[in-house]
């Protein structure tokens, strides 16, 4: 029988799920190697402790409201280690004080200048305020900074001071450096089916009104995520081991520290993405 292999460039949590969804499509005999240029996987998600808690320093939360993760924990054997904040209301660090977290609102863009009047200036607020009175144009398909696009419409103060603090918290990263699309794909959805404006965008995307909780964590962290990815895929990892190369085989794809293989995920940020299908799909990169 031909073992099939397989290379997943990209250690972080993508890279991690992927190479466990294709343990489960391809079966205990397939070969499967975990390429990652630092020395720990995770990426973004990184756990430590504080005395005797866990503690993580990435992002830290999910999205409760969504069923991906539970159903991943379950599939895992964790879901013991789901946890809601329940008993006291999310805060926002901003100007030297905490805020309660802003209600109407979509991952921190306001539906309406009332969702963070707490949070912003008067002038930003009634920049929010007169949005809709405003010309806006967006091309459809197309897709931007989340800082560029809320920080254009409702100024800076609503990106550095509600959107910052919230998708900080579920991915790990700034507003200037995530798209809309990969952090806020029903907007984006809003947007591109014809939105007269950001504030028509949001409405249409907020979801329905839940009692569930807003977020979930892991009690333990998300180390214990990453660890029973791990053992899971069963996969040979390489860390501290950077790919350089990708092509196009008779028999496969030759990817650079791995050797040739059936098939291989790309699970890497979208600048190292594009030098590495720069040969294979220039137009792509």
């Amino acid at each position: 029988m031909t073992v099939r292999r397989y290379a997943v460039v990209g250690g972080g949590i993508s890279g991690l799920v992927a190479a466990y969804r294709l343990r489960q499509a391809c079966g205990p005999d397939a070969e499967i190697t975990v390429v990652e240029a630092s020395s720990r996987v995770g990426g973004t998600l990184r756990t430590t402790s504080v005395g005797d808690q866990s503690l993580d320093v990435g992002a830290e939360a999910f999205i409760g409201r969504r069923p991906e993760v539970p159903a991943l924990l379950a599939e895992l054997g964790l879901t013991e280690q789901l946890v809601h904040p329940s008993t006291v209301r999310p805060l926002v660090f901003s100007g030297g004080r905490t805020h309660p977290l802003p209600v109407g609102t979509l991952m921190g863009i306001p539906s309406s200048a009332e969702s963070v009047r707490e949070l912003v200036d008067p002038s930003e607020l009634h920049i929010i305020d007169t949005e809709t009175e405003r010309p806006f144009r967006w091309v459809r398909g197309s897709d931007a900074s989340v800082a560029d696009l809320v920080g254009t419409r409702f100024g800076n103060q609503v990106v550095s001071r509600s959107v910052d603090p919230l998708l900080g918290g579920v991915y790990s990263g700034s507003a200037s450096s995530i798209g809309v699309r990969a952090a806020l794909p029903t907007l984006a959805a809003a947007l591109d089916n014809g939105a007269a404006n950001l504030t028509e965008a949001v409405l249409t995307a907020l979801p329905t009104p839940s009692p569930g909780p807003v977020f979930g964590g892991l009690r333990d962290g998300y180390a214990v995520l990453l660890d029973a990815l791990v053992t899971a895929t069963d996969a040979r990892v390489l860390r501290e081991t950077s790919v350089g190369e990708i092509r196009r085989e008779s028999g496969g794809w030759f990817v650079d520290r791995v050797g040739v293989v059936d098939g291989v995920v790309l699970a890497v940020p979208a600048p190292i993405l594009a030098d590495l299908i720069t040969d294979l799909a220039p137009d792509a990169s």
